[in-house]
């Protein structure tokens, strides 16, 4: 683990959204502070380590009964999409956050030289010393010694949420994946060397560059399905298009080997009064009939009010800035649709 980066982010919420997140929908308010050590403090604010416990003494687990029989990757989520600006990062940063909430022990992975994601999250890339996922699998690659932990940097207490960051140089990446051999399954060969690491979480989240390279290729390869944001307007239905293309081509090259990977689109930036966005979903939803999310993310200011341009550690998602907006609830609407898709568990256990 990075110790470069020992402040946390002090984040939890009030009963109201913690009952909702452990699943506790039955009985009184003293049995649901029961399942918490909160020593009659009636105004406390929940953490995620707290609700990933509670979560699983209502199922009837503990830590240890949940925990894997034997190390295995957990689901791979890769975001992608052919353009910039449909608000890829934010979903990304939101579901991840949300997950947590819900007692999910998250992986972030922040894939564009961009460095959005990690940016969002307070991290300036610019004056701290960052081992990105293209320098793991440079070593990794070409066999010189890396620590994966040591590039994990840890967002919330207990392993909840950690994030890999990014900076400008992982655009170098391309440079070397280009004589790589099977180079698009180089990120999965990483993946797969550090099993033992990757176990501990419940699910990992790549936020992968708006460009269509190599880079781009093997983050998509590590996956089954990959999760799509179309921002509702003509140019992002013609990124989807690209992409759709991007994810055949992947799949009629390496169909032998019993590869296919899979799209799940959510579409973001709805406005109810522009017949442009209406429009836009209605071409998207007949386009690709079964792929569609039902959730559909609202145009919403709180989204752009999660960075501070002058307090970069003040910055933050939807859900730690403002719980109770309708641009939150939305996210935790797919986060829940989410969990059902990529089959998402606590170590072993459904949670819904």
């Amino acid at each position: 683990m990075n110790n470069k980066f020992s402040e946390f982010r002090d984040f939890g919420v009030r009963a109201k959204l913690a009952q909702e997140f452990i699943g506790f929908v039955d009985g009184s308010n003293r049995k649901f502070r029961s399942l918490f050590d909160s020593k009659g403090i009636y105004e406390k604010i929940y953490y995620p380590h707290e609700i990933r416990q509670a979560r699983l003494q209502l199922l009837g687990h503990t830590e240890l009964t949940a925990s894997k029989k034997q190390a295995t990757l957990p689901p791979i989520i890769t975001s992608r999409m052919a353009k910039g600006g449909t608000g890829k990062t934010t979903l990304c940063a939101g579901v991840a956050t949300t997950l947590a909430m819900n007692g999910l022990r998250v992986l972030l992975i922040d894939g564009d030289p961009q460095a959005s994601l990690t940016s969002l999250f307070g991290i300036d890339w610019s004056k701290v010393d960052i081992t990105h996922i293209g320098t793991l699998m440079y070593k990794y690659h070409f066999k010189q010694p890396y620590n994966l932990q040591e590039a994990i940097i840890p967002l919330y207490k207990h392993g909840m949420l950690d994030l890999i960051a990014s900076d400008i140089s992982l655009a170098n990446a391309d440079s070397w994946l280009m004589s790589a051999t099977n180079r698009e399954f180089t990120f999965k060969k990483l993946l797969d060397s550090n099993v033992d690491v990757l176990s501990n979480y419940d699910v990992v989240i790549i936020d992968s560059a708006p460009s269509t390279n190599l880079l781009t290729n093997t983050f998509m390869c590590a996956c089954k399905k990959i999760l799509a944001v179309v921002w509702l307007d003509g140019q992002s239905l013609m990124a989807m298009k690209v992409l759709a293309n991007n994810v055949n081509e992947l799949n009629e090259a390496f169909h032998q080997t019993g590869f296919h990977l899979g799209v799940h689109i959510v579409a973001n930036g709805y406005h109810q009064s522009y017949g442009t966005c209406k429009e836009a979903m209605g071409t998207l939803c007949s386009s690709y009939p079964n792929n569609v999310n039902d959730n559909i993310i609202p145009h919403s200011s709180s989204f752009m009010r999660q960075v501070e341009l002058l307090a970069d550690k003040k910055s933050g998602t939807v859900l730690e800035r403002e719980p109770n907006s309708v641009a939150a609830r939305s996210i935790i609407e797919l986060t829940k649709s989410l969990i059902k898709e990529y089959d998402i568990k606590i170590g072993t256990v459904k949670i819904i």
